[in-house]
């Protein structure tokens, strides 16, 4: 196995950060999807608590992150904020980076991007919601307005966000490549993603399927397409109940400003 102090999976949300993280504990790696480490028994890949300390750390300018200390690495927030993986690459040399991009299929991510972060918000902050529940999403919101620019979803925005922090993370990246493992689709890790992830790491292929995680969005999506079938909700990607997208929303998606 490659020495190395720490490592991150900086893809943004929707990029296939759950399945990058088992991947990495199957190859004897426990990493922490928003608080939630490699291993604990939740089906929806995130720790409240410990993602609360997580924000209220950085928030302070602290990144000597206490739940570095339970685990080698984080995925998706806050470790795919633009400033904070910066951050991150100071606090922890000798670190290694994962970025997946989705290029090929800004449709399909922007529409998947919808569906989760708008259910979300449904599930987490309906009357039903515990306090809990509500703190919860406050730190999410707060994350992914640190991301993205605003907490609340517009195609515009993100798609500009999307390619401002590609840019980064290139020229983040640029002298030292050695560091940065990048895949161009999330389709790559079902293709070749044991092969060059094992590769980076310097250790065996375990020789199986990649993982593909996904049970933690099937509340929030669920949530997100019944709320459309009962016209609660309006889509801004073209998104209809069937879960296709409207034809005319693929090319105006596709001619969204970089």
């Amino acid at each position: 196995m490659r020495s190395f102090n720490k490592i991150f999976i900086i893809a943004l949300p929707r990029c296939a950060t759950v399945s990058l993280c088992d991947a990495l504990g199957l190859l004897g790696i426990p990493t922490a999807h928003l608080g939630c480490i490699y291993g604990e028994a939740t089906g929806e890949h995130f720790h409240p608590q410990r993602l609360s300390r997580i924000y209220q750390q950085i928030s302070c300018g602290d990144y000597d992150l206490d739940i570095l200390r339970e685990c080698r690495g984080l995925a998706d927030y806050p470790a795919c904020c633009p400033s904070v993986f910066q951050q991150l690459d100071r606090q922890f040399p000798g670190s290694l980076f994962v970025n997946v991009r989705r290029d090929d299929d800004l449709v399909g991510w922007l529409q998947s991007v919808e569906r989760q972060f708008v259910g979300l918000q449904l599930v987490k902050q309906n009357s039903a919601a515990s306090a809990d529940e509500q703190h919860f999403m406050q730190v999410m919101l707060s994350l992914r307005a640190m991301t993205f620019g605003q907490s609340q979803f517009d195609p515009e925005v993100f798609l500009r966000a999307y390619h401002a922090y590609q840019r980064q993370v290139e020229q983040t990246f640029a002298a030292r490549p050695e560091v940065l493992l990048q895949f161009d689709d999330t389709a790559d890790l079902e293709m070749v993603g044991f092969e060059k992830l094992c590769k980076f790491l310097e250790c065996p292929n375990p020789g199986r399927p990649f993982p593909n995680s996904n049970t933690h969005s099937q509340r929030p999506q669920a949530a997100f397409m019944q709320a459309l079938i009962d016209g609660t909700v309006t889509s801004l990607t073209g998104i209809q109940t069937t879960g296709m997208p409207l034809e005319h929303s693929k090319s105006k998606g596709a001619g969204l400003s970089k």
